[in-house]
């Protein structure tokens, strides 16, 4: 069993160095990127709020 644990091992990080990690990292940053933008150009009932983002104040023309 303990053997068999050691190759299971040995095989997971064979496969981990076998990434190419900079791509992997890089496509992360383009998909928060996107994300950011979309939640950007989406209006304001449609758009997620962040942890920590201020409230949207109503326009003046609005409030009368």
């Amino acid at each position: 069993m303990k053997d068999l644990i050691s190759k299971m091992t040995a095989k997971l990080k064979g496969y981990l160095k076998s990434l190419n990690w900079i791509f992997l990292l890089g496509l992360a940053a383009f998909s928060i990127a996107l994300a950011i933008i979309n939640n950007i150009r989406v209006e304001d009932s449609h758009s997620v709020e962040w942890i920590g983002s201020q409230e949207i104040l109503e326009k003046p023309d609005e409030v009368l």
